[in-house]
């Protein structure tokens, strides 16, 4: 039990930095280029993605505490959504 445990929570670290490392991309390259909402989004998106990696170590280093796990579901929901709301904002507006 402890073996399967343990090859979760080390797919889910491998699988985390992988996204961080595409939403820092996204981001930043947002950054770069965009109208001012989309900049402003784009710099709400690294807020909260570094607000999650936090989250992330916490609980690591405080044996997963409840409040900073749900904590930290609650911020991938947060970076989730902020992460459509990028997208909507980036694609052509239909007449």
């Amino acid at each position: 039990m402890a073996r399967a445990r343990t090859a979760i929570h080390m797919a889910h670290r491998i699988g985390a930095l992988i996204t961080f490392f595409t939403i820092l991309t996204v981001a930043v390259q947002t950054m770069r280029s965009g109208t001012k909402n989309i900049k402003l989004t784009a710099l709400i998106i690294l807020i909260i993605l570094f607000a999650q990696v936090s989250l992330g170590i916490a609980n690591i280093k405080f044996y997963l505490p409840l409040s900073v796990a749900v904590a930290h579901n609650g911020v991938a929901a947060l970076l989730l959504l902020s992460l459509v709301t990028l997208l909507h904002q980036c694609l052509p507006v239909k007449k």
